[in-house]
């Protein structure tokens, strides 16, 4: 077969008069420092955010569900709360009715919310609903109380696991009395139901009593002793429950910290009772306890006080009927002698004024007395008692000196008469105030009402569902924009062809955009024998990346003016980035123009060129080399005759020795002198020498890089790589770059337009 003459005039047609190709200088550096790239700006960031919107969506997600999961699994807090009303009545010093109040001013709102929270009210509810004895079910861990609370059938809850000991649902216990000794204080202990109504008592593995329910039971003589009597349990046999009984001290300590009590108003009077807990039934129990405990006391208080009260009158009572005795009868004696004695007006009058000095005096002094059981000389009740006696006696002292000035008769007489009239009508006073205060001893009314009782709240206080997933939502947000950025921040991967530029100072020429129709291509090894891989350049002439095929054939064109032969080498730093898929339309692409293009397979290790052209990998250039077969029955015409393939032949076991050999450099350069220009698809870089012993015999040198898979080190490292072999690599292609972001730098500013000619009718 005769070979094909080179026509080397073909690409010096092409070359305009006026252009210069200016590449960088065989010795300048090659790998440059890493430059610091520019503060992104708000667009780049925006770009990051839409480029990772899946991945804060599923961020999103997963938040919300770990809401979703919070709310089933946390127990409902709920508050019950009630209003209790204290009346404020002014006291007055007026007089002997008011003689049960002047024990001192009602204590304040303030002072009522201490006695709220005070340890004889609590202690008092304590003991009434024995909140100092546990009892509860055992459940699965994490999951199995929020699967016992959403249990709503009737019955008990079918088991979710195989362990018999844990509840699920309806179990119930009824802890009516348990007496441990100290050592078993604050100490959880393991019921566990058996069957026929019994229970067994253990702690820390060691059985502690057994019992039947409804009955009482108590463990032999020992170290530790208990007893208890359980009225109610509902369960199967097996399930297992905590009880205990803690010290009264830590219970009320709790209870005093949990109750909340405040005035709604200033100076309102009305108290705001509040309690949280899990258990709605349960607080409602014990806020309604605490008033009615409240509302017990206070009546208990008022009729202490009126108590207290009928006593001392009672005791003052006798004294006062003798003093009446002894007036009566000092006057009747007085009449027996002297006989009736008519007093004057004026005499009268001072009488009468006499006689009510005296009984508001000893009116005053009983209630002086009465205060003194309470407070000392220095409480102003007392000062004022004081001074209201003293204005009392000196106005009488005025009246006496008076007297001593009528006659003795008048004088005698008018005593004996207000002494009769003020021992009676005291004695009358204090009788009738006894039986005032033994009527109301008897129905006492505190100043304490209920205004609202507590009642089971019917929804929970918190957790809130809708809080709980605005919030999940809001953290999933800022969580998934961390992520997409901290990832963006941390991916070293080069994807832009200004980024590559700027830290490697390597020329990009292309930018090559994915294509959806070369990903739609069949591939893999189900297709027969001999049947050519379809490649886009052949498929789809128009797609946007083989525009960019033809934007590197221009851009080769001009590098082959200056370059010392026509053979033009592409490699990559490692599998996977495209190479062949670059060699293989260009290739097409620049046969395309009337030219003689030879796609050489220089891939002696894994080469697949072959398979796009439905050709036996075998003679190819491995059988050249080693001179086992010739040139001429080695090359395949396709496409018109216009690209000839050259395939890698077998596989032999020495490659690079092939490759560095005389033999090769001949074959190589007798290619150039056949073709217009021959393309050799070569190993990946970093993972073979085999491209830089190709590399040192090319006009051109290509690095194919795919983009957002290799960090700038390695591509420095492959750049480094020419430079240490005293080759020139002359640029880079960036393959396999995605539009999301919007923009490429200068090489890809405009992949996404596209200009196809209409169909014609």
């Amino acid at each position: 077969m005769e070979l094909p003459k080179n026509v080397p005039s073909a690409l010096e047609r092409d070359r305009p008069a006026n252009v210069r190709v200016i590449a960088p200088a065989p010795d300048g550096p090659w790998v440059r420092s890493a430059l610091r790239s520019a503060e992104p700006t708000l667009a780049e960031y925006a770009w990051t955010l839409a480029e990772g919107r899946w991945a804060i969506v599923a961020v999103v997600l997963l938040c919300l569900l770990g809401g979703a999961a919070y709310l089933f699994v946390a127990p409902p807090v709920y508050v019950a709360r009630s209003l209790v009303q204290v009346e404020h009545r002014q006291r007055t010093l007026a007089g002997i009715e008011e003689l049960s109040e002047a024990l001192g001013e009602k204590p304040p709102a303030d002072a009522e919310i201490e006695v709220l929270h005070s340890r004889m009210l609590l202690g008092a509810v304590v003991d009434e609903l024995q909140l100092d004895l546990h009892a509860a079910p055992r459940y699965f861990p994490v999951i199995g109380r929020a699967f016992a609370r959403h249990w709503r059938g009737p019955g008990l809850a079918p088991p979710r696991v195989e362990s018999p000991r844990y509840a699920w649902g309806g179990e119930k216990i009824h802890l009516q009395r348990l007496e441990v000794s100290d050592d078993l204080l604050d100490r959880q202990l393991l019921l566990t139901a058996v069957e026929g109504g019994r229970y067994q008592v253990s702690v820390d593995g060691a059985t502690l009593l057994e019992g039947v329910v409804g009955k009482v039971a108590s463990t032999p003589p020992g170290p530790q002793r208990a007893e208890l009597y359980l009225s109610e349990l509902v369960a199967r046999p097996g399930t297992e429950f905590w009880i205990s009984k803690q010290r009264r001290e830590d219970v009320l300590d709790s209870l005093q910290a949990q109750v909340r009590v405040e005035e709604r108003g200033k100076r309102s009077g009305i108290l705001v009772l509040e309690l949280e807990g899990t258990d709605r039934s349960r607080i409602t129990a014990i806020l309604n306890a605490a008033i009615d405990t409240y509302l017990r006391q206070n009546v208990e208080q008022k009729s202490a006080e009126a108590s207290k009260t009928l006593a001392f009158l009672e005791s003052q009572l006798p004294s006062l009927k003798a003093n009446v005795n002894g007036a009566e009868a000092a006057f009747n004696a007085f009449r027996l002698r002297n006989g009736t004695v008519d007093l004057s007006a004026e005499t009268k009058a001072m009488m009468d004024r006499s006689a009510a000095l005296e009984k508001d005096i000893s009116e005053l002094e009983l209630k002086r007395s009465e205060l003194r059981q309470s407070f000392t000389d220095n409480h102003p009740n007392l000062i004022a008692v004081a001074k209201k006696l003293a204005l009392l006696r000196s106005e009488q002292a005025q009246i006496n000196a008076r007297m001593r000035t009528l006659p003795t008769a008048e004088v005698n007489s008018g005593r004996l008469t207000r002494d009769v009239k003020v021992a009676s009508e005291l004695y009358v006073a204090l009788l009738n105030r006894a039986q005032e205060l033994k009527v109301a001893k008897s129905g006492t009314v505190g100043d304490v009402r209920i205004i609202d009782r507590a009642y089971p709240p019917a929804h929970r206080s918190s957790p809130k569902s809708g809080a709980v997933l605005t919030l999940a939502s809001l953290l999933g947000l800022g969580l998934g924009v961390v992520v997409v950025l901290t990832r963006r921040a941390m991916d070293q991967r080069a994807e832009d062809a200004e980024e590559i530029e700027t830290a490697t100072g390597l020329s990009v020429y292309v930018s090559v955009p994915h294509s959806e129709a070369e990903a739609r291509l069949p591939r893999g090894t189900s297709r027969s024998r001999g049947t050519p891989l379809p490649f886009l350049a052949a498929e789809d002439p128009g797609d946007p990346a083989v525009e960019t095929m033809r934007s590197l054939r221009t851009s080769l064109q001009f590098a082959l003016l200056e370059a010392p032969n026509n053979v033009v080498t592409l490699t990559g730093p490692a599998p996977g980035v495209g190479k062949s898929f670059v060699s293989v339309n260009l290739a097409y692409v620049l046969a395309s123009t009337e030219r003689r293009v030879l796609l050489v397979d220089g891939d002696l290790r894994r080469g697949r060129i072959h398979r796009y052209f439905g050709i036996e990998r075998k003679p190819g250039l491995s059988d050249v080399v080693s001179g086992s077969a010739r040139l001429e029955d080695c090359l395949h015409a396709t496409h018109g005759g216009q690209l000839f393939v050259l395939p890698t032949g077998r596989i032999p076991p020495n490659p690079a020795e092939l490759l560095a050999s005389q033999r090769f450099e001949t074959v190589l350069n007798e290619l150039s002198r056949l073709f217009d220009l021959v393309i050799v698809d070569t190993p990946p870089l970093l993972a073979v020498t085999d491209s830089l012993l190709v590399a040192r015999h090319a006009g051109v040198n290509l690095l194919v890089l795919r983009a957002r898979q290799h960090t700038m080190r390695e591509i420095s490292l492959s750049a480094k790589q020419f430079a240490q072999n005293g080759t020139r690599l002359h640029g880079a292609v960036l393959n396999d770059v995605r539009a999301s972001r919007g923009h490429y730098g200068r090489h890809g500013r405009y992949l996404r337009y596209e200009y196809r000619s209409e169909a014609s009718d």
